[in-house]
């Protein structure tokens, strides 16, 4: 690879380790080219990239940078996806994945600017979707509106059925 590549492919791995939401670094070691394949097109479906890189190059990208702490991740055959949408559909993607290919590992990752261990990327993983976590937290919001609501009416319930009560007694 001549230098002026290598310059690029550095330049390009900083910024988008820098850029994208979240990027979670694995080691595909083991996976088959037809593995690959499938783990990149659904990525690409939650527009998320794969690239294989160069551990000297990944390193190198972010060198004197805020991102130094993913040094430790860069070893061995090391792939990185880079998320463009949203980070919790490609660490479902990732998490999912994992279970029918157990050659792939997950190293870590970064989320929002923190590092993210391999625990921590699955948890993520696991996550309900962002519509599910909406839907909850509408549902927490209404529940005490709706046990006020209950509250104030039954008093008021009590009254009309004691009124009905009488109604009926007096004529009848």
């Amino acid at each position: 690879m001549a230098l002026r590549e290598k310059i690029e492919k550095v330049e390009g791995i900083g910024r988008l380790l820098r850029t994208c939401p979240a990027s979670f670094i694995v080691d595909y070691r083991g996976l088959k080219v037809v593995e690959l394949t499938e783990l990149r097109n659904k990525l690409r479906e939650g527009k998320a990239i794969f690239r294989v890189v160069k551990n000297t190059l990944a390193a190198r990208s972010i060198q004197g940078k805020e991102l130094e702490g993913l040094v430790q991740w860069f070893s061995g055959p090391t792939g990185i996806i880079f998320v463009e949408g949203d980070p919790l559909v490609s660490a479902k993607v990732l998490v999912g994945f994992l279970p029918n290919h157990p050659n792939l590992s997950i190293k870590g990752g970064l989320l929002g600017g923190n590092f993210l261990e391999e625990d921590k990327v699955k948890t993520l993983g696991k996550l309900p979707s962002r519509e599910v976590l909406l839907s909850q937290i509408l549902f927490l919001l209404e529940l005490p509106l709706a046990r006020l609501r209950g509250a104030l009416n039954s008093p008021l319930q009590r009254l009309i059925y004691l009124l009905n009560t009488i109604s009926a007694k007096r004529g009848g």
